[in-house]
């Protein structure tokens, strides 16, 4: 057989080229130099100070980045004094300190310098975090938590601010023009806390704040939303006693998650009430008819509320709802609340069964009640999470393939096998039939879908991105079956749209 020579494919494969000795490194400008140094972690930053006498000054003339975690990972001393010498050595401005590997409440003599240091080098993102492993139950009692001087609310130029297990400072006497933050843009606490009064003042004291993140949040009983540039607003682990949305023209989302509201008297119920004041309110959920007291205007929404433009929010496109199917009350004012959004276009329900079957599930109730708009003209896409295959649930569907016109997607989301309440046998019967009947919508697909156990049902950074249309979308859903649909085919491709939302 003749074999012919392979030719070297030189426009992929150039030779090296020969070295002419040229110092093209020393050769870029400060400008670049300084980019250079940015992205360095800072223990490689500072290293360049010594490469030669051009590069000397420009770690001191580029605002610092600094993240403890890239600091002597297995050595907490030697990172604390590596944090206090950098802090101390670089002139400013700061761009970036991240202060969340460090337990600080055990070096107090070392963050009482870092403290003036902070406040007065320009800082433009600034994240404290005190989680010593271990400890979190010590951590937050009120003698042990790390409390913040009011040295951090002289940073006027703070654009991020990330606060985790510590106590916000006393606002109530600050001299005039102290405590406001023209420039912050995304105020997040977690297990942290904070008194009504100091949220009020650095709500009224940031006018561009558009990402507003509390989760387990102790110290307000109210929470007053209000900024005019205010987009975003997470409550996690909540228990306030009221949210209003008082005065937010642009709020896009009002996100709330396991929120638990002081009991008086019998079950905890917190005050929810949005007004005219958000027009652009798009994303609304977790209301949950168990803890919620829902509030339009000055209607209070009840199971027999009637529908007025004075009780509806018409810019909801994306709700989300946890309800027990099992508990007539709970069905009724899910139905109210559907009224309540005419324009809902994506629904997800949280199925909150108990451990045992539900004994009532109320088809009756769903048989004879009277049109509600967004199912007849609106809602394209149903998610029912946590999906138990309990006959409370199987209704509640029923009466979607029966009223929902516009429905193109029903996903059910499989609950562990450990917590289904019916045979699978059954569950899988129920959906043939389910697929077989006439639909109100011809076109609906039905997915059954599963997720992975560790993954939280809410992610709270992926809800504050407002670059993801539906925060309410699980990571790891994984397709089990097509249950209803024309072929497989359109359920993968239903499926990659889903996941490009994350």
């Amino acid at each position: 057989m003749e074999t012919f020579p392979i030719a070297r494919p030189v426009a992929y494969f150039p030779e090296p080229a020969a070295d002419d000795g040229e110092d093209r490194i020393t050769a870029l400008s400060d400008d670049l130099r300084r980019r250079v140094v940015s992205r360095l972690p800072v223990q490689d930053a500072v290293r360049t100070t010594a490469l030669s006498s051009l590069w000397r000054r420009v770690w001191h003339s580029t605002p610092l980045v600094l993240y403890d975690a890239h600091l002597h990972p297995d050595d907490e001393p030697a990172r604390v004094a590596a944090v206090d010498r950098v802090l101390a050595a670089h002139p400013g401005p700061f761009h970036t300190v991240h202060l969340g590997s460090c337990h600080l409440r055990g070096h107090r003599r070392e963050i009482a310098r870092w403290w003036p240091i902070l406040a007065d080098r320009h800082m433009r993102d600034l994240a404290l975090v005190d989680l010593p492993p271990g400890q979190l139950e010590e951590l937050l009692t009120a003698d042990m938590v790390l409390r913040l001087p009011a040295d951090i609310l002289r940073c006027a130029e703070l654009e991020h601010l990330y606060l985790g297990f510590c106590v916000f400072p006393d606002t109530a006497y600050l001299p005039d023009g102290a405590g406001a933050f023209p420039h912050l843009r995304e105020l997040a606490m977690i297990s942290s806390g904070i008194q009504g009064r100091d949220l009020d003042h650095m709500l009224a004291s940031s006018p561009v704040l558009e990402t507003l993140a509390l989760v387990d949040i102790g110290g307000p009983k109210r929470v007053r939303l209000c900024g005019q540039k205010l987009q975003c607003v997470l409550l996690g682990v909540s228990t306030a006693a009221k949210i209003a949305v008082v005065d937010a023209p642009r709020l896009e989302r009002l996100i709330m998650w396991e929120t638990i509201p002081p009991s008086h008297g019998g079950m905890p119920r917190m005050r929810v009430k949005i007004t005219r004041d958000a027009p652009e309110l798009r994303v609304l959920g977790y209301l949950e008819p168990r803890v919620h007291k829902l509030r339009i205007g000055n209607t209070l929404i009840k199971a027999d509320t009637k529908v007025s433009p004075r009780s509806i929010v018409p810019s909801v496109k994306i709700l989300g709802l946890r309800v027990n199917f099992g508990v007539l009350k709970e069905v009724q004012m899910l139905a109210s609340f559907l009224r309540c959004f005419p324009n809902i276009e994506t629904l997800h329900v949280v199925s909150a069964l108990a451990d045992e079957p539900t004994v009532e599930h109320y088809a009756e109730f769903f048989r004879e009640l009277s049109p509600i708009q967004c199912v007849r003209s609106h809602i394209k896409m149903v998610v029912l999470h946590e999906f138990h295959g309990d006959p409370s649930e199987l209704v509640f569907l029923n009466y979607l393939s029966e009223r929902a016109n516009e429905l193109q997607k029903l996903i059910l989301v499989y609950s562990e096998p450990a917590k289904l309440l019916a045979p699978m046998g059954q569950i899988e019967y129920f959906l043939q039939s389910l697929a077989v009947q006439s639909w109100a919508s011809e076109t609906c697909m039905v997915l059954l879908m599963g997720c992975d156990p560790e993954v939280d049902l809410l992610d709270f950074h992926r809800a504050s991105n407002l670059s993801i249309d539906d925060p309410f979308l699980q990571d790891g859903l994984c397709f089990l079956s097509l249950i209803r649909g024309e072929n497989i085919e359109q359920a993968t491709t239903t499926i990659m749209l889903m996941n490009t939302h994350h």
